[in-house]
Order: structure tokens, then sequence, then C-alpha cells
């Protein structure tokens, strides 16, 4: 016994050298590999805070030269005013105060403009002029630059409060001097911090970045982003913000806490050049370090799983030393046991029979020889049906190859090796860890091999299992796990990065730590009794972050229980639905909210319509529905542009909402109308009527105060349509129609009044849409006549014809051209029919150029300004023209004053093109639209029509009578014909003849026939 326990201790003491020396290579590749990774995230997270600081430093500059350029406006208009010091004496202080006003009008961002003279007095300043005569001579400005070694010419104040005005602001001064050079006194300007507070906030900030500008006492001009605690003159705290801005040094960074809103913040600090304000902008540390704290979490995570790894690895390698050693032990003494007595036998065979390993011995055929194994339901077949066997005829061809090349290297190397295979045995699938080591003689012959299997299946099972419990636990839902008392055991890094708090943070504290009070206790109660009851819960809480924000997220609680059914475990899972929570306010803001002023939108109107209609019926009362649009608000978006625009809505949508109740409902239908609804007025339709007018008037009132909304000289009014609500119908689209009629009619009365509905309003109306109705069939239905009618010259000859339109309808008979030819400009139908009245004129001219009695005739035919400007004027023209064949010198074409008030220019290229093809053009109506003369003069005109409105009046009005004079000795000076219409009396066209017009048109000389009639007419003459 004591040479055997010898033949043990030097294999023991060979493994426990070996396995020193496996762990100290294990921990110096740890040490090596940790170097290599706290370098790389230090690294990253230099870089992230240097990037984070580059940003920062353009932000500053691009503020810098932004607050440069308004101190460069104020500069200008205070060098304007030094102008003003030589001024007479005889000048009144409300001249000089109007003279300042002028100088800072083209400086919208400067309140006020004083001149004081040299001992501080003010003389005059913009606006009212009440300050005038007050010394300023105590203030620190007026004592710096009134300082004659004070080396500059102007001055920046801090932020100066005005206790009259209740408002911030900044104070350039500039000082003034003689002809001599002598100090003379000092304009200056005053600046409004809204003014700097409007630049800050104009910037696009990211999330957790901050922009603010402070002065030299560190006081706050303006920040972005803005809150209570950020208001403008607020005091800045920080010795080492102080410390910077006394040293002069700019620019300068560091991280440090924000007093403002309690962050801390990677800050830029950088002065304005020449000025006294410092630039700072500070960038959330979290925000900026949130990338980088991921990355090193996954980074963390690799490490762990690389040192878990090679742990693993080390055991599994030191393991498998030492068996390969135990067992080439034991073979060895198994070998000098066969010379022993029967009792070491025994014992020998005791020993392997302990061993739950299967063993398998092969002699050098590699057949199988010896077999042991406790459990033969881990042998493919019995024991005996084995032995004797190669392993090729029992194992399956894969795992055979695979047998093959491990016995070869056995065979070779004669050193042990370690195979992991699966195998389907009778008990199932299984995993094997096998040890094949070499069977030699004392002599040094091979003699076959020794196969060591142990049954890994639990082992690999639990490994996947661990592999998948980690995976998960690294997924994207923050878990905790806690016991069964709720203290935290475990949280994963999404957990930390949805609450805030750092794992060590949350370890071994209650979860009750996350509560935000927004839940009573009794929700908690039914929480947990669901846990115990069920064994879960899931849905959705209410909890606080570590900065306090107050957040919502989707909560799966699940108890866990051992064998015996005892709580020892919860684990809960939990997903931030923040942004899920904001997406669907914002769906619920967009379905039933207008975008621009916040009001209600037309659904939402609509709903609250039907309710007070509702409720109208079952109270039996009346309210009102008010329609109300901006008068000419198309006008201020052209010309002031979108922006204004829609500051003007706001403005109104805000001064009406205050001038109405809680139970009214004010909502932006589109555009600039706007819809009110007033429930129970009255129970009287006549003193409801009274109440909406009362209302209806105060509103237009706050309307106009909207005028001082926008800077800019615009007079801002409202027309009104009112209708009343009451309970004989809950149809809401007929009231609102008749509110749009009744807001149709104020403005016809020339806007800026409100209008009740009327029925009759609505017959008219109604009469007016039948009317388009059959005005968009008339063409299908051929229902579309030319009439002409002559034009002459002085003996009476006619020389040509105007072809006029005609509606002769089915029902109504003749329709008179001033009821549907307005319905055919507003409807667009002008494009389509008087394409029809050219082509149909133009095949009339050609017929009458196959005669000689209508061969010489002209063809006169009026163009709308709505043909004119389409697209597809020209192409649509020319193919007239191409298919009618039509005698182009004889086709004139009559265009309207209002054709060259828009788009001129495209006008009169078109008008050369038609030129160029032989076309004549005449101007109609002369003298009763816009008329630039300058402009009449380059356009390709062959004639000018005098307006009948004119012509009626020749004998009767003196001033009519100059008008067509002056247009007759027009036409003259351009080289153009001029013809007159509506002449009906002979009187008439003698004065004309008398003044040189020698062609008339007008019942004088014939009305408006058919072709028929017409040419009827010319064969009798």
């Amino acid at each position: 016994m004591t040479k055997l326990t010898q033949s043990f201790e030097h294999p023991h003491n060979a493994f426990r050298h070996q396995r020193r020396n496996v762990y100290a290579l294990y921990v110096i590749a740890l040490l090596l590999l940790f170097s290599l990774f706290g370098w790389f995230l230090k690294e990253q997270r230099e870089q992230e805070i240097a990037s984070a600081e580059a940003q920062s430093d353009a932000r500053a500059s691009l503020i810098g030269e932004w607050v440069e350029s308004i101190f460069s406006q104020t500069y200008h208009v205070l060098v304007s005013v030094a102008d003003l010091q030589n001024m007479p004496d005889v000048v009144s202080a409300t001249q000089m105060s109007r003279m300042l006003s002028d100088r800072h009008r083209y400086a919208p961002l400067v309140q006020r403009v004083v001149l004081l003279d040299s001992q501080g007095i003010m003389i005059a300043s913009s606006g009212d002029n009440h300050y005038q005569g007050a010394d300023f001579s105590d203030q620190d400005f007026y004592k710096v630059l009134s300082d004659p070694d004070y080396p500059m010419e102007d001055i920046v104040t801090p932020l100066y409060w005005s206790s009259e005005e209740q408002t911030y602001s900044l104070i350039h001064a500039l000082r003034l001097t003689d002809s001599s050079g002598a100090f003379a006194g000092m304009a200056s300007a005053r600046v409004a911090s809204q003014a700097f507070a409007d630049m800050v906030n104009q910037m696009q900030i990211r999330q957790g970045e901050s922009i603010a500008l402070v002065d030299a006492t560190l006081k706050l001009i303006a920040r972005n982003p803005g809150d209570e605690r950020t208001q403008t003159g607020g005091q800045v705290e920080g010795v080492t913000v102080q410390r910077v801005l006394d040293s002069g040094q700019t620019p300068w960074s560091d991280v440090m806490w924000s007093s403002l809103d309690q962050r801390e913040r990677i800050f830029w600090v950088q002065r304005i050049e020449n000025y006294p304000i410092w630039v700072a902008v500070g960038m959330d540390l979290d925000e900026v370090l949130a990338g980088w704290r991921q990355r090193a979490g996954i980074t963390i995570g690799i490490f762990i799983a690389i040192v878990l790894l090679g742990a693993w690895g080390v055991r599994h390698y030191l393991k498998r030393i030492r068996l390969a050693q135990l067992l080439q032990h034991r073979l060895k003494e198994l070998d000098q046991a066969r010379t022993q007595a029967q009792t070491g036998e025994a014992q020998l065979r005791t020993l392997i029979n302990s061993i739950q390993d299967l063993i398998i011995v092969f002699d050098q055929n590699n057949q199988m020889t010896y077999m042991h194994a406790l459990d033969e339901g881990m042998l493919l077949k019995g024991k005996d049906s084995l032995l004797g066997k190669h392993y090729n005829e029992v194992m399956p061809p894969g795992l055979s190859k695979r047998f093959d090349t491990v016995f070869e290297q056995v065979r070779q190397h004669r050193q042990a090796v370690t195979l992991e295979y699966q195998l389907r045995v009778p008990r199932g699938e299984h995993f094997f860890q096998t040890v094949a080591s070499p069977l030699v003689h004392p002599d040094g012959r091979f003699s076959g091999t020794l196969l060591v299997a142990r049954d890994i299946t639990e082992a690999k099972q639990s490994e996947a299992e661990l592999n998948i419990a980690a995976a998960a636990f690294q997924a994207h839902l923050g878990i905790i796990i806690a016991d069964a008392e709720g203290k935290i055991l475990k949280a994963n890094p999404m957990f930390t990065q949805i609450t805030g708090y750092s794992e060590a943070e949350v370890i071994g504290r209650d979860a009750k730590m996350f509560n935000s009070n927004r839940h009573d206790p009794g929700f908690y109660r039914r929480l947990w009794r669901s846990v115990k009851q069920q064994g879960r819960w899931e849905g959705e809480v209410w909890n606080q972050r570590k900065n306090g924000d107050i957040f919502p997220e989707w909560v799966v609680i699940s108890s866990i229980r051992n064998a015996d059914q005892q709580l020892t475990h919860y684990v809960a899972t939990v997903v931030d639905i923040s942004e899920r929570k904001a997406a669907e306010q914002e769906i619920h803001q967009l379905a039933f909210y207008d975008s621009v002023t916040g009001l209600a939108n037309r659904r939402l109107f609509m709903d609250r319509l039907g309710a007070a209609l509702k409720e109208a019926r079952r109270h039996r009362s009346y309210g009102a529905l008010l329609l109300i649009d901006i008068d000419h608000f198309k006008q201020v978006n052209d010309v002031f542009g979108h922006p204004i625009g829609d500051r003007l809505l706001q403005g109104v949508a805000r001064l009406l909402h205050q001038q109405l109740r809680e139970s009214d409902t004010l909502a932006r239908l589109g555009g600039d109308e706007f819809a009110i609804l007033i429930q129970s007025l009255d129970a009287d339709a006549t003193k409801a009527a009274q109440l909406a007018e009362l209302i209806a008037h105060k509103l237009m009132v706050a309307i106009r105060r909207t005028s001082s909304l926008v800077e800019h000289s615009v007079s801002v009014t409202a027309s009104i349509g009112i209708t009343l609500l009451n309970y004989s119908t809950d149809e809401q689209n007929e009231y609102l129609q008749q509110a749009d009629m009744a807001l149709f009619q104020a403005k016809a009365r020339g806007r800026d009044t409100l209008c009740f509905f009327d029925p009759d309003m609505q017959a008219t109306l109604l009469a007016s849409t039948h009317l388009e109705r059959d005005l968009r069939q008339a063409q299908a239905l051929d229902q579309w006549q030319l009439y002409y009618q002559p034009q002459v010259e002085v003996n009476g000859k006619t020389t040509g014809v105007e072809a006029l339109l005609r509606w002769q309808h089915p029902e109504r008979g003749l329709v008179s051209p001033g009821d549907f030819i307005p319905l055919l400009e507003s409807t667009g139908l002008i494009i389509e029919v008087g394409a029809w009245v050219l082509e149909k004129a133009c095949y009339q001219l050609a017929s009458w150029a196959q005669h000689d009695r209508f061969c010489h005739l002209t063809m006169s035919v009026n163009i709308s300004p709505l043909q004119f400007h389409d697209a597809e004027f020209i192409p649509r023209i020319t193919a007239i023209f191409e298919r009618t064949q039509a005698p182009l010198d004889r086709l004139k074409l009559e265009v309207t004053e209002s054709l060259f008030v828009d788009a001129r220019d495209s006008a009169r290229d078109k008008m050369l093109f038609l030129k160029a093809l032989g076309v004549r053009l005449s101007l109609d109506d002369f003298g009763t639209g816009y008329s630039s003369l300058a402009y009449l003069a380059q356009l390709p005109l062959d004639q000018l029509k005098i307006d009948q409105s004119f012509v009626r009046q020749v004998l009767t009005s003196s001033a009519n009578a100059a008008i067509v004079e002056s247009t007759i000795a027009l036409a003259e000076s351009l080289n153009l014909e001029v013809i007159a219409e509506g002449v009906e009396t002979q009187a008439q066209q003698a004065w004309l003849f008398a003044h040189g017009c020698h062609a008339y048109q007008g019942y004088l000389f014939g009305r408006p026939v058919t072709i028929d009639a017409l040419e009827a007419e010319l064969d009798v003459s």
C-alpha cells in the first residue's frame, strides 16, 4: 500500500505544477485583453467628447455672427443718429423725435433711440418723448463714454431692467464729438432681449443640447430650450464660470454641472468679440456618451464572455490532463495487479465497477476486448454481442470516420485524444465526451486503445440553456431579477438604459424605488394578487427614471418557483412605450386639431355641431353658427410670406378664443376660415339673434387688434356670416351652407361686416347653381349660337363684324350675356367655350373668303384673359387655324386691359406669335381698366376700341369727352386704328367723326343678328 501511495504522489505534483502554469498564462492573457479593451474604450470616449466640442464650437461661432450682426445694425442706426447733433437749435423736440424714429424704422430690433447732450441730459428719443430732459449722467455707460481715456467710441452694456416697461434690454451707446474732437454727448439704442431669445430659439437643437447667451454679470440673456428656470435676467451660478469670464480665456471647454437644468454637460464658452456677451453651448454628457456607453456595455459583455469561455476551457483542459494522467496511472496499476494475489484483483475490479464512465478496451486491430458499463442502456447493443467486433461494425458511418482519425492519432502519437459526439442509444439521443488513450507494453509496443466515455448530455443541455438565457438577458427588453422578498438581484443593460440607474445602484434595493405615485395603492394590490394567483401580470405602469422623469412602460412580471412549488424569484421585463404613447397623442392631435393654430379642425367641429344640435332640440333653445373669413388674407400670404400669414392666423385664433366661453367651440376649417359654435343663447329667436350679433361685433373688434401682431402696416378685418341653430332639423351641412351663404353676402357688401342668413339669399344662390348646371350642358346640347354685329366706316359701309356668343336656353329662352359670361369666367368653362367661338368664327371667315360679296369683311372675336393665360392657348389656337384654313389677315382678336395685370410679358410674347401669323389684335374696352401707356407702346396692337360707357356720355360729360378725345389722339400717335362701340345716335357719330374717329359699332348701324340675317342685310345694302 505504501508503494502504491508513493506512485500517486509524483503525477499529482506534476499536475499541480502544470495547473499553476496554465492559470498564470490565463491571467496574463486576461490582463492583456483587459488593457486592450480599456484603451479602446478610452479612445472612443475621447473621440465622442472631441466631436461634441467641435459641434459646440460651430454652434457658438454661428450665434456669435448673429449677435454681431444685431449690434452692427444698431451701430449703423447710432451713426446715422450722430448726424442729428448738428441740427439747428430751432428744431423742436417733437421734430427731433420724429427724425430719430425715422432713423431706426429700418432696424426693427431697436426699441428706442435716445440722444443725450454732453451733460447727460436727454435731448430727444424715438417714439413717445416723455423722457425729454431726463438726466442720464449717473448711468455707467455715460460715465464710461464721457471719460476721455476710454479708447472705444461705443459700448454695449449688460442686461438692463426697465422698471417702467417691465422688460430686459441691452443698451448700445456711441460717443459723439464736435468738430474739435471734444465730447459732445452720445446716442444710445436699446435692443430688446427678446430679439436674442428669438434668434437663439430659431436654432434647431438636438436632444440634450442647450444654447445660452449671458452677459458679463452672469445674467441670462436667452436660452434654448427655455423654461421657468431659464427666464431672461436669471443669475447663472457657478464659481468656475465666473472665474473663466474674469480671466478672459476664450474659447473654454469643460465638463461640469449646469445650475439651470441640473444636468451634467460638456460646455463650450466663447466670448463674442468686442461685446460683453458670452455664448455657452452645452451638450448633455449622457446624450453625448449614450452611444459610447452602449458600445462599452457590448465590449464589457464580450470581455466577460471571453473570460467565462476561457475559464471553462482552462478547466476543461486541466480536467482532461488530470483524467489522462489518472487513467494512465490506473492502467499501469491494473497491469501490475495481474501478478498480485486474488485479493488485489478483486479490489481492482471493485474500483473499476465504481467508475460511472463507460470504459472500452480495443486491441491493435481496433476490436473490442473489454467493456465496462454500469448502465447497459447507454450501449448500442448488449455487451456480449459487442465484444470482438470492430467499432465500424456498430457505429454510424459518419462517427466511424471520426473514430478512424482519433485511433490513428493515438497510435501514431501515443497521446490521449478527446472527442465529443452525439449518438442515439436505446435511451435516446445522448452526448458523449470520450478520451482515447494508448495502451503500451512495458517494452514500448502499442497493444491497443483505452476508450473512456462520459455521458455529458445534461451538461450540454445546461450549457445550451445558459447560452439562451444569456442571450435573452442581453435582448432589447429591460429585465430585472428579484428574490422572493422583492430585492433586485440582477438588471440587464437595457433596463439600466431605460431607467437611467446603473446596475450597481439598483442591486439589493426594492423595486418600489421606481414608483411614480401615478397609481394608487389599490392598483399595486391588484397587480401582486394577479402574480400570486396566476403566476404573472402584464400591463401599463407609469414609473420614474433616475432623473425624475415620469414615463410609461409595458411591464410583464412572472413568479419563479422551485420543484417544491416554493417562490424563489421574480422576473420582470419592461419596455419603454414613451414613443408609442407620444405617437398616439400626435395621431389624436393630427386627427382632431389644426396644426397651425391648435384649434379644433373640421372633423372635431362637425362632431360638436352634431352634439350641439341634439342639445338644442333637447332644451328647445337657439344657438348660433358663425363663419369668419379674414379679409384679403391671400394678399398677406403673397406679400409678406406664409410665416407671417401663419402668425396672423395664430394671433386671430388666440384673440377669438379669449372672447368666447369655455362651452363655445372655435375651429379652423381651412385656409383663413374660422367657425364658431355658440350654444344655448336663448329660447327666443330674436334675443338669440341679438346676442349672436353682439358677440360677432366683439369678435370683429378683436380681429382688428391683430394688426399689431404683424410687423408691417397691415389692416386686418374680417367678414362674418351667421345662422341660428334651432331644433327644427339636425342636418349639419345645411347649417354650414346657410352660414357660408351669409358669409358670401357679407363679402359682397364690401367686407369688414357681418350678415345673417336670409332664405332669399339661398333662393338666389340656388338659381345661380341651376344656371351653372345648365351652362355645363349647353355645348353638349348644341345651345350655343353666334350672333354678328356690323362694324362700319364713316359712309356706313360694313367693313367687318364682331362675333358675339348667345345662349338659346330651351326654357329660359335667349339668356343675357351678362348672366352667363361671368359664370363662364368663374367656372373656367370660358376656355372650352371660347375655343368653340373662335373655331366657329374662323369657319365663317373661311366661308366668306369664297364669296366676292363678303371676302372683304373682317371678323372680330373676343378672347378672355383666362384663355390667353392658359398653357395650351397657342397649341389650341394654332390647331383651329389649321383646321379652318381661315384668312388670318382678316381675323381680329380682341383682348382687354386686364390681360396685362398678371404675367404681361408672357401675354406680349403670345401676341407677338399671333402677329407673326398675320392675326390682327385689338384692345377692347380701352380706358376702363389698368393701362400702362409705357407698356402699351410695346404691344403689337393694330386697333384701340373705345368702350361704350364713354361713348354714351360723350355729349353730356366733359370728362368722358376728354377721355375719348385723348384715346383718339393716343391711337394716332401710336399709329393705331380706332373704333368706337355703343354708337346709338347720329349726334354721337358726328362728334366722333369731328374728333378723328372714323370706324363705329353700335345699334345705330345694326344689332347683333344671326349669320343668315346678317348676310341678308349685306345683300340689301
